[in-house]
């Protein structure tokens, strides 16, 4: 079902996550596995041989200041993905922290390459389209790609980064967070390497900004 379809759906009802299920993001037609709510999704795509590399969605709605992502589960000792707008720009950043308030930016041999045809902000959301480049390293900061199912978290914040245009602002606290499981098991694809094939480039281990 496409991404776009699921969302007006969700709109229409309440803001309580749908459950896991696969989608379709409507520009690049990749298919995930994800998390679906109004306010924020979530869907991850993975290799037929998992490895350290995965293939995410990340999508808010424009009321949102920015949408956070912990790849394992806690907002601390975990490998953290913030996403936000700034105007028609889509900007990224890996974080990590052991203490409650803004994490620090994530330092390591992971990366983000972005999509470019699925990172934009149209009149409702904006989307984040990515390759996280050997971010599951099996340390314990992130979902294990080989287990059946993975436990995520979220945060949500109404009130944008203190500098929307840099990808190391820091941020005020979030509005709404909690954790959801998804099943692994249907997150592989055949298609995997065309999918990964579309990202940028150029790898960002800070952050990455996109205007569509």
């Amino acid at each position: 079902m496409l991404l776009s379809s699921i969302l007006l759906g969700a709109l229409a009802g309440s803001a309580a996550a749908l459950g896991t299920e696969k989608f379709t993001e409507p520009k690049t037609g990749f298919t995930v596995t994800g998390y679906i709510s109004s306010p924020y999704s979530f869907g991850v795509a993975l290799p037929q041989t998992p490895g350290q590399d995965f293939i995410g969605v990340v999508v808010g709605t424009k009321a949102n200041g920015y949408v956070g992502t912990s790849l394992g589960g806690p907002m601390l000792n975990a490998l953290l993905l913030v996403v936000w707008p700034n105007g028609q720009k889509v900007l990224a950043s890996l974080r990590k922290t052991a203490n409650y308030g803004t994490p620090a930016i994530a330092t390591g041999s992971f990366s983000l390459s972005t999509i470019e045809k699925g990172t934009y902000v149209n009149s409702t959301h904006f989307t984040y389209t990515f390759l996280c480049k050997s971010c599951l390293q099996g340390d314990g900061l992130t979902f294990s790609p080989t287990e059946a199912s993975a436990v995520l978290g979220f945060a949500i914040s109404k009130a944008a980064p203190v500098t929307k245009s840099s990808v190391t602002t820091s941020f005020p606290k979030h509005d709404q967070q909690g954790n959801y499981q998804l099943d692994m098991t249907q997150a592989t694809t055949a298609s995997y390497a065309s999918y990964a094939a579309l990202a940028n480039v150029t790898k960002l281990a800070v952050g990455f900004e996109f205007e569509a």
